[in-house]
């Protein structure tokens, strides 16, 4: 057998010669921690691996002041800690911090230490493994966290994992219900996972259906569900959710879904406007082609008509047939015409109007025929600024939708309420008018007739404002079309807010006539 290796250089301070000493002094050279021992505030003995950690020599390092490798946001907290082992203080604690190397970078290290004796005095032994990499890793993860926790907290949409077998969410980034208007206190009584009352009947089951809905969705694909939920004003907002599967069980089923779900009530509103603005955009040049080949026949009827009158005897038989014939063509006019208004032709040539006493005038006449049981009611901001428009015209949307409440309460009885007042037009309020497209922002007058009969259903409102559709038996289903084609020619928007059991008001925004815009301007 060969010699034995040669027992490696004494390190400072340890004495002795026998083989004990000399594993003692092995395990402590080669220990890949940094064994270091601290008395009086110096250090007194290093291993080699503490000569790596710090780029220092041994020679260096003893005698130097521990305090000074410490980086300076963490000495205090070394120093305390330094104190209570002195003390006697045996505990396990980890101690984590940066020291300083001899070329002023940071590193990271897991202190150990003990209380012990050194040449019959109170030291402390420390040993350090260098953690450097894995703080960076950790730091690293909790400022993606915090980024992410700020994304979360700014983002205009819920963001949340859904599990399945709990039945709820398991994060969110907000909390749905105080997001939809409810208080604190009502947000606690809807329960653990609120979205299950807040969401539509017809909605919720789609909304969270798994076992039809995953179906040959791999990993990373996204699924989109629309949805509804009730906000704290009563009104179904709708939802778009974009999901993902987030954790599959052993055989491949959706455990967890990631999923980001934005409001888009305001874009389903931007759909439905233009649909309707087409579609009547369509329908009113239908009308307008039919008024006009209509009209067209019509002229020689009458011209004809009138001809046999004049050449017929008074008292010829023939007269009643002409009148007849005369009476039946002028009616097909008067259509002619609703069918030009409905259009947005025929001539136009817009004034000041005073709409207060457009408004008083309709009421008066109104009164005269309501039932019994309907009452009207007028409320009118004083020193309502003049609207630009045709007064002939405007007298006939009152008396189109005044009359239509009237009908609306006719059975039950109810209160009509006719509200104008001056607004300024934002996009906010453009938004949800339902004819829009030529309103432009500013000041402007809005008038409203509400009543409390009623009401309509979704069906009924998104036909109501097409020509020719009508829920009254005898009705012909022209007179809100034709408010339509008013208000459109008057460049004006309108909206309808109406439900079963809870009334309807329209609403018209109507622009101010030149010099009333300018004179409000200029108050402003």
């Amino acid at each position: 057998m060969g010699r034995d290796p040669a027992p490696p250089a004494r390190a400072a301070g340890m004495s002795g010669d026998d083989g004990a000493v000399d594993v003692f002094r092995l395990a402590f050279e080669e220990a890949p921690e940094a064994i270091v021992v601290a008395q009086d505030g110096r250090l007194r003995l290093v291993n080699r691996a503490a000569e790596r950690l710090t780029g220092r020599s041994r020679e260096a390092l003893i005698g130097y002041p521990f305090t000074e490798l410490i980086h300076p946001d963490d000495l205090e907290r070394v120093e305390s800690r330094y104190r209570e082992r002195l003390a006697g203080d045996r505990s396990d604690r980890v101690t984590t911090f940066r020291i300083l190397d001899a070329a002023g970078d940071s590193r990271w290290v897991e202190g150990h230490s003990r209380p012990a004796l050194w040449e019959g005095r109170p030291a402390v032994v420390s040993f350090l493994e260098e953690v450097t990499e894995r703080e960076r890793e950790r730091q690293a993860a909790a400022d993606l966290e915090r980024l992410l926790s700020r994304i979360a907290q700014l983002a205009p949409y819920f963001i949340f994992v859904y599990d399945y077998d709990l039945g709820r969410d398991l994060y969110i980034n907000r909390p749905v219900p105080q997001a939809l208007g409810y208080s604190n206190e009502e947000s606690v009584a809807l329960g653990l996972y609120p979205f299950e009352k807040l969401c539509h009947p017809e909605d919720f089951a789609r909304a969270i259906e798994r076992d039809q809905r995953w179906v040959d969705v791999p990993e990373g694909a996204v699924d989109v569900v629309e949805f509804r939920m009730l906000n704290r004003a009563g009104e179904w907002r709708w939802f778009r959710s974009l999901n993902t599967p987030f954790q599959r069980d052993s055989t491949g089923r959706v455990r967890q879904m990631l999923g980001v779900c934005l409001d888009i009530t305001e874009l389903k509103r931007s759909e439905e406007a233009l649909h309707r603005s087409e579609k009547l955009e369509s329908l009113g040049l239908l009308a307008g082609g039919l008024a006009h080949d209509f009209g067209n026949l019509l002229t020689p009827i009458l011209g004809h008509a009138e001809l046999l009158e004049r050449k017929l005897p008074a008292d010829s038989p023939a007269q009643a047939n002409l009148r007849s014939i005369r009476t039946a063509a002028e009616r097909a006019a008067e259509l002619v015409h609703h069918l030009l208004v409905v259009s947005g032709r025929g001539a136009f040539e817009p004034v000041p109007v005073d709409l207060d006493a457009l408004i008083l005038e309709v009421a008066a006449m109104q009164e005269a025929v309501l039932p019994e049981e309907v009452h009207l009611r007028v409320e009118i901001a004083p020193q309502l600024p003049q609207v630009a428009g045709d007064p002939t015209q405007l007298r006939q949307v009152l008396l189109n939708l005044v009359g239509n409440a009237i009908d609306a309460l006719e059975e039950r009885g109810g209160t009509i309420i006719v509200r104008a007042l001056p607004v300024d037009v934002d996009e906010t309020q453009a938004s949800v008018l339902e004819l829009r497209e030529r309103v432009a922002p500013g000041p402007a007058v809005l008038l409203e007739v509400e009543d409390d009969g009623p009401g309509m259903d979704a069906a009924t409102r998104a036909r109501l404002l097409e020509p020719f559709f009508t829920t009254k038996p005898k009705g012909r289903g022209l007179g809100l079309a034709s408010v339509v084609g008013i208000v459109r020619r008057h460049r004006g928007g309108l909206a309808v807010d109406s439900n079963p059991g809870r009334g309807s008001i329209f609403r018209i925004l109507l622009p101010l006539a030149r010099n009333a815009a300018l004179a409000s301007s200029a108050a402003s």
